[in-house]
C-alpha cells in the first residue's frame, strides 16, 4: 500500500504559542519544532550596536526586570538593553527577544528551515545572509524581500547561493525577476486569496506557491491548489489540521 505523506513545507509563522508564551521567541520556535514544523518564519531587525534580533515591529514593547512597561526603538537601542526585556510578565526567561543568530542556531539543530522577513529590506540583507552562512543554514533559508526585489535577491545570492525568496505576486512577476537566474526554482509568491483567478496569476509568474494565514476553516480551500509551502499563524494548530488533511486525501 502506498504510504501517505505530506510533500509541502509546513511553516509556523513566528513559531507556535501556548498560554503565557509570546510569539517570535525561542520557546515558540521550539514548540513549533516539537509539533513537526518544517520551517519557522521570523523577523530580522538591527539594533543600534549592530546586533540582528528577532522582532516584528520597529520597537520593542515589554517589561523590564521590575515589571514596568517599556517601549524601546530597536534602531536607537543597544542589544544589551533589549535582551533584558520580557515580552510578557509571565515566564520571563521564555519570553525574551532572541538574536537572529540564536534563532538560526535553534533551527540548525532542530532540523528546521527558516523564513527570515527582512523588515528593513535591502539595508541589512547582506548581514543577514552572512549570518545564515556562518550558522550553516545555507540551503535552508528563505528570505522575505519586502519589495526589495531583484537587487536584494542577487545581493543575497552572492553570499548564499542556495537561498530562496518570498514576496507578493505584485513584486514577483516575470518582468521584475528577469535578472534573477533560474528564479522559478528560487522564488515563492505568498497569498491568502485562494480564488482560482488569483492562483492562476501566481502560477503564470512561474514562482512557487506559498499559502499563508491557514487555519481550520481555509486549509482545504488552499490545498485545492497544491501549495509548495503552507504557513500557519502561531495560534493555528498545524499538526492537527494537517493530520486531518492527510486523512481525507
Amino acid at each position: 500500500m502506498r504510504k501517505i505523506k505530506k510533500t509541502w513545507i509546513t511553516s509556523a509563522h513566528q513559531g507556535f504559542v501556548d498560554e503565557n508564551l509570546h510569539s517570535n521567541t525561542l520557546a515558540a520556535y521550539e514548540l513549533a519544532a516539537k509539533k513537526g514544523a518544517d520551517m519557522i518564519e521570523t523577523d530580522a531587525r538591527m539594533t543600534k550596536d549592530g546586533v540582528l534580533i528577532v522582532n516584528h515591529d520597529e520597537d520593542v514593547k515589554g517589561y523590564d526586570k521590575s515589571g514596568n512597561e517599556v517601549k524601546l526603538v530597536i534602531s536607537e537601542t543597544d542589544y544589551s538593553d533589549i535582551k533584558n526585556i520580557s515580552l510578557l510578565k509571565e515566564r520571563i526567561e521564555e519570553n525574551r527577544i532572541p538574536t537572529l543568530e540564536e534563532t538560526l542556531h535553534l533551527a540548525y539543530f532542530s532540523g528546521m528551515c527558516i523564513n527570515i522577513d527582512l523588515k528593513e529590506g535591502i539595508k541589512n540583507a547582506a548581514n543577514v545572509a552572512r549570518l545564515v552562512a556562518k550558522t550553516g543554514m545555507r540551503g535552508r533559508t528563505v528570505y522575505a524581500t519586502n519589495g526589495a526585489g531583484a537587487e536584494a535577491i542577487n545581493l543575497i545570492l552572492s553570499i548564499d547561493p542556495q537561498a530562496r525568496f518570498i514576496d507578493t505576486k505584485q513584486n514577483y512577476t516575470k518582468e521584475a525577476l528577469k535578472t534573477v537566474k533560474d528564479y522559478p526554482a528560487k522564488c515563492y509568491v505568498y497569498t491568502g486569496d485562494f480564488s482560482d483567478e488569483n492562483i492562476e496569476e501566481i502560477r503564470s509568474s512561474g514562482c512557487m506557491l506559498a499559502a499563508i494565514s491557514l487555519n481550520e476553516d481555509n486549509t482545504k480551500e488552499a490545498f485545492r491548489h497544491h501549495p509548495d509551502m503552507a504557513e500557519y499563524p502561531h495560534t493555528s494548530d498545524f499538526e492537527k489540521i494537517e493530520a486531518e488533511l492527510l486523512k481525507v486525501n
